[in-house]
């Protein structure tokens, strides 16, 4: 984290946001137009996602090659299910719950892709820090988050969405149901060892939502721990939603 490498993909994504911001609020193109732009930068992201991380592994016996891609790249992290709501967001008719999904993306591709951005998993679990501009990843990684922060801020610019104070409960019900969910995935993608039937060890286990492993290394060895992992996880998530939606709360005590 940090690294000079690192350093120049945060000042490149940073002009690409500033040029991209400069030409939304110039043409002012309709919501619509901007998702069909993201439904065609999601299908490129993630085939390029797709054929980098695929590798031909042998079976146990030798006998046959196999394509395989780790589990880790299956797009379960908050930052690539949003290609489903995406194309959801697109192609699904004017309805609340539409509105509701819409008001979700807004602060979750926004802040999300941010952190993605500051805190690049990719070079921890994918490639080399020295591979930053010659892996294909290294560009699909910051490329495709570059383009969600610009669809989160523009969610509510575009003016075609009424986001209100209320969306901060459903946007929170929503994520803390999909890293609920992800306790289920880690625990199904696991590769546990048993000892005459008792489980004592998992040699593998995936990262979805950041459930099994926190994002800065840092170990965590008691049950206790992980409660209150969890807990500074929802704290942080309502601090940030709420930072996200005050403007909008603002706007309706005005009114009111």
């Amino acid at each position: 984290m940090f690294t000079i490498n690192h350093l120049i993909w945060a000042v490149i994504c940073g002009v690409l946001l500033f040029l991209g911001f400069i030409s939304l609020k110039k043409y002012r193109p309709t919501l619509q137009q901007v998702l069909n732009i993201a439904c065609i930068g999601a299908i490129v992201s993630e085939v390029i996602k797709t054929f980098s991380v695929l590798q031909v592994v042998p079976s146990t016996d030798g006998s046959t090659m196999y394509l395989y891609m780790e589990l880790g790249h299956l797009p379960f992290h908050l930052c690539s299910i949003q290609i489903l709501f995406i194309f959801i967001a697109r192609f699904a008719g004017d309805s609340k719950a539409k509105e509701t999904l819409l008001a979700f993306m807004y602060p979750t591709c926004a802040a999300g892709a941010f952190l993605a951005i500051l805190l690049p998993s990719i070079f921890t679990s994918s490639i080399d820090i020295s591979q930053a501009f010659t892996h294909p990843l290294a560009y699909q990684y910051f490329l495709y988050h570059t383009m969600l922060i610009l669809l989160g801020v523009y969610i509510p610019m575009s003016g075609e969405v009424k986001i209100q104070g209320k969306h901060l409960l459903s946007s929170l019900g929503i994520l803390v149901l999909l890293a609920f969910v992800s306790l289920y995935l880690n625990s199904m993608f696991a590769v546990p060892t048993y000892v005459n039937g008792e489980l004592v060890s998992v040699d593998y286990m995936s990262n979805f939502f950041f459930t099994q492993a926190t994002p800065i290394g840092i170990a965590l060895t008691e049950k206790w721990h992980w409660f209150v992992y969890y807990g500074i996880i929802v704290v942080i998530a309502n601090v940030m939603l709420g930072a996200f939606y005050a403007p909008f709360m603002k706007k309706k005590d005005k009114k009111d």
